[in-house]
């Protein structure tokens, strides 16, 4: 009889539990490892003034879009228990965004939060976590550089500058650009690698220190740097003038 009564609790527990799952959990302040997604929603948020840094966080899909205005504009977009979870905070003049990513297995690994930030040019992107960031400028007198720190995922960037330096530190990252530019400074470390053959630039400094290979155009002047195996391709016609430092059994490679 107590074995029964002992079985027949745990059922009950066990019920109980799954009546949790289904029900009780689809709210924001659920338990981390039981909440639900939720329903898919948009919520606009807008700041006075732009940053001049931006630092990413946790797994999101960011367009970054510029515009004629000094304010911010912030839409994020995504399952409504997860954006209440989200966060913003200002460390001087450097916006820091991400969402707490918290450990919800009963939600669908594959809905990532989408964020469309509208600013004047940033002139310093950072990014921890993983995703993905778009972004487009059309500003020939503005410098970009952008820092990945042990992230995982992919950067596509379109547009004129002045210049534009693309740092990958470590992680497995994939970033490619096209577009017109003064100066292109490239680096790479780990698994992550560089396309931006795409890029007219008149002097590219590439740094090569990743697996993936390296790939860029130049016009007056080229210094490529190979501190590993991985390769870096030149797109031709050569440069005017250009200098290679060889560190590493990586080559530099002209194609068509």
């Amino acid at each position: 009889m107590m074995r029964s009564t002992a079985s027949i609790g745990r059922c009950l527990g066990l019920l109980s539990l799954v009546l949790i799952g289904f029900g009780g959990c689809d709210r924001p302040d659920a338990p981390a490892c039981l909440m639900r997604a939720g329903d898919w929603t948009e919520i606009v948020e807008e700041y006075a003034a732009a940053p001049r840094g931006l630092k990413l966080h946790d797994h999101m899909h960011v367009v970054l879009e510029t515009w004629d205005s000094n304010a911010t504009e912030l839409v994020w977009r995504g399952p409504e228990n997860v954006l209440a979870h989200r966060w913003s905070r200002w460390e001087g003049d450097v916006l820091e965004l991400g969402h707490e990513d918290r450990c919800q297995w009963m939600r669908d690994l594959g809905t990532i939060v989408e964020l469309t930030i509208r600013t004047p040019v940033i002139a310093e992107i950072a990014l921890h976590g993983q995703g993905r960031l778009d972004a487009s400028w059309s500003d020939s007198t503005a410098a970009v550089a952008i820092d990945t720190y042990a992230y995982a995922g992919f950067i596509e960037l379109d547009g004129e500058l002045d210049s534009l330096t693309i740092r990958l530190h470590s992680g497995a990252c994939i970033a490619r650009a096209k577009g017109t530019v003064q100066t292109l400074a490239l680096y790479a470390s780990g698994l992550s690698g560089v396309n931006a053959e795409a890029v007219l630039a008149e002097r590219a400094f590439i740094n090569q220190s990743a697996h993936p290979p390296f790939r860029f155009q130049a016009t007056q002047y080229a210094y490529v740097a190979l501190n590993s195996h991985g390769n870096v391709v030149g797109r031709l016609p050569e440069p005017l003038e250009y200098q290679v430092i060889r560190n590493g059994s990586g080559d530099l490679i002209w194609e068509d």
